[in-house]
């Protein structure tokens, strides 16, 4: 990307960051060491980072609609309790009419604050921790408020929400 070191011409290093490639000009690292020969300029890949625009997603059907549900459960279920709580919840939004359902689990994460909750036998319990679940899937916009019903009611859950999302024409670098 420059000439050699000891031509007329500045001669650069390339880094990348994020993506994206930053020349710096070697001779200020040599005023800072004391000089002596530049270093050799690392080999740039041409085939980088893959493009954020790369990436596959799949197609909402017809009548469908794109929504994510954020979950937070009690944080002392066991492995069990969470894998039957996620197989009971992706066989409730396939009846109804759900497809393309996928659970990403965050794991066991601190609260902003403490969550006090009732469970239906009127036992209060405050919460510092809770468990994450995102569940992605496409459905119909009337299947949402029984989903959201079944949430409110069920004893593992802490907080739940619900958004729907929106297709973007522009790329998201996030």
């Amino acid at each position: 990307m420059g000439s050699s070191p000891t031509g007329s011409a500045p001669f650069y290093s390339s880094t990348i960051f994020g993506g994206k490639m930053a020349l710096f000009d070697i001779s200020f690292f040599e005023r800072e060491l004391g000089g002596g020969a530049a270093p050799p300029t690392p080999e740039i890949p041409e085939t980088g980072f893959p493009e954020m625009g790369d990436k596959v997603e799949p197609q909402c059907p017809p009548g469908l609609r794109t929504y994510e549900t954020m979950v937070v459960l009690r944080p002392d279920m066991s492995e069990d309790e969470r894998l039957n709580f996620t197989h009971k919840y992706n066989q409730l939004l396939v009846a109804g009419g759900g497809t393309n359902v996928t659970v990403f689990n965050k794991g066991v994460i601190p609260l902003a604050y403490g969550i006090r909750k009732k469970n239906r036998a009127g036992e209060s319990n405050t919460y510092l921790d809770g468990i994450y679940l995102l569940f992605t899937y496409f459905t119909k916009p009337d299947s949402i408020t029984v989903l959201e019903e079944t949430l409110l009611a069920d004893d593992e859950v802490i907080r739940s929400s619900t958004f729907k999302i929106r297709k973007r024409n522009h790329v998201s670098y996030y």
